[in-house]
């Protein structure tokens, strides 16, 4: 018995992992799409650098990142694998971002992830080229690495193709069919490919894809600066492969930069320069014969003014770049999102319609095989509810919402940010018809789903003096106290004792209907 016909509309890294991953589970029926050239499709994994650090907050990013590493480790041919796992070192140049290591370390601990925190001797003895005097510290992961998309791409297609994928190059979707609610096929410019399934695997060109069937993907792309440098002399003759790395990839977060080997060579990414959004249609037709790994859709012309501060800060962590000159950059796009995470699902309008957008390189593997769980058999053994597509307020869909919001993700990646920490715009969106006496109260809001919640009343300080003991909380580090009141104990304590009122105008609503309700 056949299993669905299932179209996955892009060939990057997620897409042919998700075709690797439904054939791994007996999936048999697959056809895979793209607009670019199999051989280098043109979006962001043709030109992603690779770095996979896998420590997160979040244990969901984190075990996706961890199942990516894994399986591209396995993914192999002729003796070489399509991960270099050479480590990853994340510096601290100031006090605030070795307290925030020794937090990651402890992400990493309880998510299962081995680290370690050195000093500044140890991480110049792990990483040479590093300025000592620069560096307070750093937390070093022996298992992160460098993803080689490019390659594992390739490798997929070819191990899947033996295994009956039906791949199409050059092949534009123009609409996605659909009949009493579910899709039925996919249109491209020359025919109708029928399906029961279609998954959108296809970057930062998924809102396009979705608005094809009604669907709003809040998904803004954006250009990242990317360059090479020159050869540098402390690298010479320790890598034998023109793009080899054998030392461990680095993270100088306090300047929002990266940086890897490419053979004697530098690759240093930055997000320390202005958001730049970038509209899809504005990037004009490439034809098959085109497209190279300098021309390509998703690489833009550098911008050499925006990389300058970065350029300066990345000859004070590395020394040995003073001696060197840069060789060659671009702006390449990249997905980001309301709150900086994938997007992950069905579609709550048309039955049948999933997509994987705004997915990194680090985190590939690992969400292809969530989204096969998801597709084979209802549910994913890993939680994605911070992933869901359908995890935003319409209100946090509008154009105007997503591009805000998401240049801000842009801006911030690399900042040390409180667990509660709430954006500073766009504010007041959405407040209950109580808002204005609670404002009288001395309400302290924070905001979540668009909407501006209390999480204490100032009016309540005066009941501090009569906290029984045992209801006391305990003192907080400056880190802890953040975002916090002593005054929301002595709410928890009268609503148990006494009586208390709350305003539930932000919580959701369930309906449920149907047979078994």
């Amino acid at each position: 018995m056949s299993t669905p016909r299932i179209v996955i509309i892009g060939a990057g890294i997620v897409g042919t992992n998700l075709a690797d991953e439904l054939v791994a589970r007996g999936w048999d029926n697959i056809t895979v799409l793209d607009q670019g050239p199999l051989n280098m499709p043109g979006g962001s994994t043709s030109h992603a650098p690779g770095l996979v650090f896998q420590t997160n907050p979040s244990k969901t990013m984190t075990r996706f990142a961890d199942y990516t590493a894994s399986k591209l480790k396995d993914l192999q041919k002729d003796g070489a694998s399509c991960f270099n796992q050479v480590g990853g070192l994340e510096v601290a140049t100031t006090e605030t971002r070795w307290a925030d290591l020794h937090r990651r370390l402890g992400y990493a601990t309880s998510w299962g992830l081995e680290g370690r925190l050195l000093d500044s001797a140890e991480c110049k003895a792990l990483y040479p080229l590093l300025n000592e005097e620069l560096v307070l510290g750093g937390l070093h992961v022996p298992t992160d690495g460098l993803a080689l998309a490019a390659r594992a791409v390739q490798l997929l297609i070819q191990r899947t193709t033996e295994a009956g994928v039906t791949y199409r190059g050059s092949t534009e979707v123009v609409d996605i069919e659909q009949s009493g609610g579910r899709v039925t096929g996919v249109r491209t410019t020359d025919d109708v490919v029928p399906a029961d399934i279609v998954v959108s695997c296809a970057g930062f060109w998924g809102p396009k894809i979705g608005r094809m069937v009604g669907m709003d993907v809040p998904l803004l792309p954006l250009a990242h600066q990317y360059v090479k440098t020159t050869p540098v002399p402390d690298l010479e003759g320790r890598n034998e492969q023109p793009n080899g790395a054998g030392l461990p990839i680095l993270r100088f977060q306090d300047q929002d930069l990266y940086y890897r080997e490419h053979g004697d060579r530098y690759g240093i990414g930055s997000y320390a320069h202005r958001p730049m959004p970038v509209d899809p249609n504005d990037l004009g037709e490439y034809a098959a014969d085109e497209i190279s790994e300098r021309h390509m859709p998703s690489r833009l012309e550098f911008t050499p003014e925006d990389f300058a501060p970065s350029w300066e800060a990345s000859q004070q962590l590395l020394p040995g770049l003073r001696d060197t000159e840069i060789e060659d950059g671009f702006n390449g796009i990249f997905s980001f999102t309301p709150d900086g995470g994938p997007l992950m699902g069905e579609s709550s309008e048309v039955d049948g319609f999933y997509i994987a957008e705004a997915v990194w390189v680090t985190h590939s593997a690992g969400v292809a095989k969530a989204m096969a769980e998801l597709i084979t058999t209802g549910r994913s053994e890993t939680d994605l509810g911070e992933c869901d597509v359908n995890r935003f307020e319409e209100i946090q869909l509008s154009p105007s919402y997503v591009s805000e919001t998401s240049q801000q993700n842009f801006v911030e990646i690399y900042d040390v940010l409180h667990p509660l920490q709430p954006r500073l715009s766009p504010r007041d969106l959405r407040v209950t018809p109580f808002h204005a006496r609670q404002k009288a109260l001395g309400a302290y809001f924070l905001e979540s789903g668009g909407w501006e919640r209390p999480y204490w009343f100032e009016s309540n300080a005066r009941l501090l003096k009569d906290l029984p003991t045992d209801w006391r909380p305990p003192a907080r580090d400056a880190w802890s106290q953040m975002f916090h009141s002593p005054i929301a104990a002595v709410e928890a304590w009268k609503t148990r004792t006494a009586v208390a009122m709350y305003d539930m105008t932000p919580l959701k609503r369930l309906e449920v209907s149907g047979p078994g309700a």
